[in-house]
């Protein structure tokens, strides 16, 4: 008998208008990872459809970076593995992709190194590698949670939001933005008085969504001063989704986190007209309802016959 680790690990949209780097909710789009040992000390890469295809297949590989950069911090050699790779996350695209694969590579290298890590200890290790916790701390524990990195003690502390009852749709361009590009638009400071005022709505916002208040939380989030009008002309589609989405009383439509995609918020009753007439609207885009993701990583161990 030879066992497999399964992982099934969700997506996630950061930042939700005025959470920037801090606020990230779980979707119901994976990434698969499916990892048993070989016999030498090489690990493989075998990527299956769509989102995928172009990764490395040797140790330039993204998740075998990151799972020996934590065998190295424990002092522990992680054997030759197998790893098959499957995902519904688009790459560069405001899905935490890389949010996702780093995940992953933490859990290979904590199953397969024996080292025995507890969720709050993945997390404090994903925000130290990732620098920020908005997209990792959902993708761990799923459902929306808020965070904050201390980069002088390298602790994490997260708290948790009742994941709003809202329909989602998300409208993914056909082109990717990179972070580090989207990144490079925004300004290296803010005014004491646009920090208040950006801080001010930011805190409004967590109020009304722990109320359930959708109408002032989408308000707030539409108010955002951190990143979105920065970043908005990188992302050509977004005022003419943001105009549509307004039509059939969204509550908000925000950049998910860099970008490309957008994501609305929408009551229930509406969701299916408006996700249909995106989709007829922008031909060079998917626009597809969402669901909210609250269990975070599956992680199982499969038993196969040698």
């Amino acid at each position: 008998m030879s066992d497999m680790l399964h992982l099934k690990i969700p997506a996630s949209t950061a930042n939700l208008g005025v959470g920037f780097d801090s606020i990230g909710m779980a979707l119901n789009k994976f990434l698969y990872l499916d990892v048993k040992k070989n016999d030498s000390d090489v690990w493989t890469f075998n990527h299956v459809g769509p989102n995928v295809e172009d990764l490395p297949t040797d140790n330039r590989h993204y998740i075998y970076q990151i799972a020996q950069r934590v065998a190295r911090k424990y002092d522990v050699k992680l054997p030759g593995l197998d790893i098959e790779m499957r995902s519904e996350i688009p790459l560069a695209r405001g899905l935490g992709s890389s949010a996702s694969a780093l995940v992953g590579a933490l859990y290979i290298a904590n199953y397969f190194g024996d080292i025995e890590l507890s969720k709050y200890e993945l997390l404090q290790l994903a925000t130290e590698i990732e620098g920020h916790p908005d997209n990792v701390a959902p993708t761990i524990y799923g459902g929306l949670v808020l965070g904050y990195f201390n980069p002088e003690t390298k602790v994490t502390d997260v708290s948790y939001i009742d994941p709003p009852r809202v329909d989602i749709i998300i409208t993914i361009p056909s082109y990717e933005l990179r972070t580090d590009d989207s990144r490079n638009t925004l300004p290296e400071t803010f005014s004491h008085k646009k920090a208040v005022q950006n801080s001010a709505i930011s805190n409004t916002m967590i109020s009304a969504l722990i109320q359930h208040n959708y109408e002032l939380a989408g308000k707030m989030m539409e108010q955002d001063g951190f990143h979105e009008p920065f970043r908005q002309h990188l992302i050509p589609e977004f005022k003419e989704i943001k105009a549509i989405a307004k039509q059939h009383n969204a509550y908000a439509t925000v950049i998910s986190g860099a970008g490309p995609t957008v994501l609305t918020l929408v009551a229930p009753e509406r969701s299916g007209e408006l996700v249909r007439e995106l989709k007829g609207t922008f031909m060079d885009c998917r626009s597809e309802l969402v669901t909210i993701n609250e269990s975070g990583v599956v992680s199982k161990i499969l038993y196969q016959r040698r």
